[in-house]
């Protein structure tokens, strides 16, 4: 990229079919989710996961090794306010975990809808947050970098050098201007976010934390434009399960200038809507499982004739466990249930010990009663020659 002839100017069309499809699906799912009304503790499940999600995904893009499960530990650390307890006994990538919530958190309470334009101590600010006292190798947290820095690599699609040190101050106003001028403000938010995003990783301002800092700037411009109605939503998860992908292309969109940002902007407006859509079907999933676990309370309750129910005291229990065992492992997947083989059922510790005293052929005479009732359904999995046995959530109109 030649520095003398950079100038904030970009090719985009928005008009294009698939990323306009993006766009109006973005708009649908945040307009459904206003809608909804959460139980605290599923608002409280909802936010807690989001933000596990995005403080795992933009450390793990920079390298940090921790899981998610423990990325969730050091979560529950900030909340219990004991954060700063211990720090000369913890590593620095727990710090960093730590750094990543904390500004999370502030980027959350200060860009609320209609809070003033993000400034530029907004950006020093986290920078400050996300790299103290974890990233001070060549690196000032808060401070503009005072050395010339060649970032990428060739299997990401190259490299390339950051804005010369000399010129980041005039930069950095210029980038603030841009951010805000009346221009980019006409462009959907998601848009918005994601140009943010490209330039400012593209000037590289920072010694350290410059991916960290552009994605903390994105998810500021999705909060105040009113995308934080559950939880801390962004793209960082997004774009660490889509890492190749998502460096490469930022490389990409910087050989020619202007620069030709329609790939990127694609493929992180195709990401967003994605995200929004894992949203409302972590909502849907809890929803139909809380009204299926309603509905066999009625079923229990409700004589078919004299001396038969709708369901029996076991046919009752055998439901309750499916509907524990198949709760999904991830909550925004696009399927209600976890997927339970008929062989995994069989073997389970839950029906060995319910079934005790009686002939198997009692134990398949009530799985086949179940399904002739709606309650469940078997579907033939091919690959491995099994039938895996669902809830039906069909029932819930029934019953």
């Amino acid at each position: 990229m030649d520095w003398n002839k950079f100038s904030f100017e970009y090719r985009l069309k928005l008009h294009q079919e698939n990323l306009f499809r993006s766009l109006i699906a973005i708009e649908a799912s945040k307009e459904a989710s206003l809608n909804l009304v959460l139980a605290p503790e599923w608002q409280a499940q909802l936010d807690k996961l989001n933000r596990v999600r995005a403080v795992y995904g933009t450390t793990a893009l920079e390298g940090n090794p921790l899981s998610e499960a423990e990325v969730s530990e050091q979560i529950e650390i900030i909340d219990t306010e004991k954060h700063e307890v211990g720090l000369d006994k913890i590593t620095k990538e727990q710090i960093q975990i730590r750094n990543a919530g904390m500004a999370q958190s502030w980027v959350k309470q200060r860009f609320y809808p209609g809070a003033s334009s993000i400034t530029l101590e907004d950006i020093f600010e986290m920078h400050r947050k996300i790299t103290n006292v974890s990233d001070t190798h060549d690196n000032e947290p808060g401070k503009l970098r005072k050395f010339s820095v060649v970032v990428g690599s060739p299997d990401m699609g190259g490299v390339y050098r950051g804005a010369p040190y000399s010129d980041l101050p005039r930069l950095m106003k210029e980038y603030i201007n841009f951010i805000n001028s009346p221009q980019l403000m006409d462009f959907p938010a998601v848009v918005q976010a994601l140009l943010a995003h490209f330039f400012l990783v593209t000037i590289h301002p920072f010694g350290d934390g410059n991916g960290r800092v552009s994605r903390l700037v994105e998810a500021g411009i999705l909060f105040q434009a009113g995308y934080n109605v559950h939880g801390f939503y962004g793209l960082s998860n997004y774009f660490y399960r889509n890492e190749h992908e998502y460096k490469t292309l930022l490389q990409k969109c910087r050989q020619k200038q202007p620069f030709e940002v329609e790939p990127f902007i694609h493929f992180g407006v195709s990401g967003f809507a994605r995200e929004l859509r894992g949203i409302n079907n972590f909502v849907k999933t809890k929803i139909n499982r809380v009204v299926y676990r309603a509905m066999l309370v009625r079923a229990y309750n409700k004589h078919v004739t004299v001396k038969r129910r709708a369901l029996n005291k076991r046919e009752y229990q055998l439901l309750d466990f499916l509907l524990t065992v198949t709760e999904p492992s991830d909550p925004f997947s696009e399927n209600p249930s976890r997927i339970l083989r008929s062989s995994e059922l069989i073997e389970a510790k839950y029906i060995q010990s319910a079934y005790r005293g009686v002939t198997p052929r009692t134990f398949t005479r009530e799985l086949i009663r179940l399904g002739q009732n709606g309650f469940i359904k078997f579907v033939r999995d091919e690959e491995v020659k099994d039938w895996t046995v669902e809830l039906d959530f069909g029932a819930i109109t029934k019953y």
